[in-house]
């Protein structure tokens, strides 16, 4: 058994697991993430996670968490436990870690607020994330569509991002809805669908969208010969 296996057992099994909360960012199942940790409360987090599970959920704040952003703002109900898989302790007490993506759970209320917050969550299914009607059409669009424009439509810093057509469907899905520039409201409202081939769908839609503004902004800068209008 893999340590994600393992973890995803301890988490079925106790239900619970440590909140980090944040306004811009989002989680996917099987996506990895770096992150900094540097406010106190958080470090404390990261140091009681490396000494026990590895496990924290990341989950993404409600509109107007500035206003208690101290204390315990609000957070949607859909967030992603994940995993550390590796980790940077730095002098002065903060961490670089990177965070493997584990499962969606469902936050169904907080036993812990201080220092930080641990929920009681439920671990969410995800339905054909590596087969079903569709699901191999569907994949085989993605790649079409990323193959070699991924540069074009991936957010800064522009760089190459690997597709490997025998990833499973999810893997695919979730890790471009991790690395593709959206608002983060749009990351979230994908990773409450339950279906993967639904997610998958909908992000074919937002790649479709992404290539005809690539293919405007190509066109209104080069307009033909000697101006010509088509």
């Amino acid at each position: 058994m893999n340590e994600s296996a393992k973890a995803l057992e301890v988490l079925l099994a106790r239900g619970r697991i440590a909140i980090f909360p944040l306004p811009d960012t989002v989680l996917f199942p099987h996506a990895s993430l770096p992150l900094h940790i540097f406010e106190p409360r958080y470090r404390t987090m990261t140091e009681d996670a490396l000494r026990t599970d590895r496990l924290i959920a990341m989950a993404l704040l409600k509109p107007g968490w500035e206003q208690s952003y101290d204390g315990s703002p609000e957070v949607h109900a859909v967030a992603c436990a994940g995993l550390i898989e590796d980790e940077a302790r730095l002098p002065d007490g903060r961490f670089n870690i990177r965070l493997r993506g584990l499962a969606r759970v469902e936050v169904q209320g907080f036993v812990q607020d201080s220092p930080y917050r641990i929920a009681t969550v439920r671990v969410l299914e995800e339905r054909n994330e590596s087969a079903g009607p569709g699901v191999e059409e569907a994949k085989k669009r993605l790649l079409a569509l990323c193959a070699g424009l991924l540069q074009e439509v991936s957010g800064p810093p522009a760089r190459p991002f690997p597709l490997d057509s025998e990833l499973p469907f999810g893997t695919i899905v979730n890790s471009l809805c991790q690395s593709l520039e959206m608002e983060s409201g749009a990351k979230q409202s994908l990773l409450t669908l339950d279906d993967v081939l639904v997610r998958g769908r909908a992000l074919i839609e937002i790649l479709d969208r992404r290539w005809q503004e690539i293919a405007l902004l190509q066109a209104t800068r080069d307009p033909g010969p000697q101006g010509a209008v088509h």
